[in-house]
């Protein structure tokens, strides 16, 4: 039984790795062409490729689970079309002995995958963008109009970040209770210090430069992480350092009508503010392309703001069931060769399990935007499909049992 065993696992570990190398070859082809075509004379073809290979390790995560769907299909139809399924079973070998022996090569893909989405990709895909970017002379996160960015009643608006922590063009509106301008502060850029504690910052042991002073700290940090941070030690705030600014402060009376304002040109000054420049990645890459820690972290820091976090919680869970969906999918793949594909031809095969895929993948997306759009809880969106995916397995499965 054993020897039984590990003849399927290399049966169908073979067929995935060959799908798996087919469809990343052709990936890699169909990415360098378009790369190669964006080459002007900043962006050159040295780091087109380089970029490419950056991002292939998303590719390849991304390309996973259909390649365990096809493979898994194309190895248990090898068997299917030797007579060797039928021996099995004739010998005493239950169908769910063999499921699970296919099982367990699907196991090793699905380990794999971790490994690359959570470790591998999300790092090898900032520095990919990190250094496109400075290929072609940009800044990282430059955008036409810059990013804003709130922070409780704070309100932040930069043009650029660089990989290293620097933020350019940095603007800070602070506003009151009652929605009034209270401080506007500009500054050329703004450096990263080092993450704080709400207890570090509490006491004012602040880390600073030897050219800034502790008591021009500006904080905007807001109520609501105030309070969450002091419920917890391990909780970090970012303090940044702003150079070459201006701080104006607006005064409203309130019988009048007058506003005055005061105003202080600074080299240095400390900046207070619920984020750090891991947080930042979200400007360089996508929430798909992110690691799972990161995903959860960020949306976390959303809900706090009070902003809206769906996005990243659609793509955690959606990352974070992934193994699911490609032992879903591999459940299929078993139920379609004990099924309707038992005596079929390796090539109707091959384009049942790619139609499958596709129809899968095509569901899916539909309910991911679905819950974006309609609001409602993202890992139903990611659950449901998955679900209806095991129910045509376990449907199949019975109607030929």
């Amino acid at each position: 039984m054993v020897k039984l065993d590990r003849y399927i696992n290399l049966t169908v570990l073979t067929a995935i790795g060959v799908v798996l190398l087919v469809l990343a070859g052709l990936d890699l082809l169909f990415t360098t062409v378009e790369e190669l075509g964006s080459v002007d004379q900043q962006y050159q073809s040295s780091a087109a490729l380089w970029y490419v290979f950056y991002i292939m390790p998303r590719h390849i995560y991304e390309l996973l689970p259909m390649a365990t769907l096809i493979g898994a299909l194309a190895g248990l139809g090898t068997l299917a079309s030797g007579n060797e399924l039928v021996a099995m079973q004739g010998a005493g070998i239950s169908r769910t002995r063999i499921a699970l022996a296919v099982m367990k090569p699907a196991l090793i893909v699905i380990v794999l995958g971790v490994l690359i989405g959570e470790y591998l990709a999300p790092q090898l895909e900032v520095k990919g963008e990190v250094n496109k970017a400075l290929s072609r002379g940009q800044q990282v996160g430059l955008l036409r109009f810059g990013h804003w960015q709130r922070n409780g009643d704070a309100f932040m608006h930069f043009n650029a970040i660089a990989p290293e922590g620097i933020l350019y063009g940095v603007n800070i509106m602070l506003f009151a209770d009652d929605h009034q301008l209270i401080r506007n502060v500009t500054a050329d850029r703004a450096v990263f210090i080092a993450p704080i504690s709400s207890a570090e910052f509490a006491q004012g042991s602040l880390p600073t430069s030897p050219q800034t002073a502790a008591a021009t700290t500006l904080d905007t940090t807001s109520a609501t992480t105030s309070a969450t941070t002091s419920a917890t030690t391990s909780a970090t705030t970012g303090l940044w350092e702003l150079e070459n600014g201006i701080d104006i402060s607006f005064s409203y009376d309130a019988a009048d009508g007058k506003v005055t304002s005061t105003q202080r040109g600074f080299a240095k000054q400390n900046w207070n503010v619920d984020l750090t420049p891991d947080l930042l990645q979200v400007l360089i890459i996508e929430p798909d392309y992110m690691a799972i820690g990161d995903l959860y972290r960020y949306a976390q820091y959303f809900d706090r703001q009070g902003q809206d976090a769906a996005p990243f919680y659609l793509s955690f869970w959606k990352k974070l069931l992934q193994p699911l969906t490609t032992a879903a999918l591999v459940f299929v793949a078993v139920s379609f060769i004990f099924g309707p594909l038992r005596q079929a031809t390796m090539g109707f095969r091959v384009f049942t399990a790619v139609s499958f895929g596709l129809l899968f993948t095509l569901i899916q997306k539909m309910f991911l935007t679905s819950s974006l759009v309609y609001q409602f809880d993202p890992r139903l969106a990611v659950l449901i499909p998955l679900l209806l995916c095991g129910g045509i397995g376990v449907g199949l499965l019975r109607r030929r049992a």
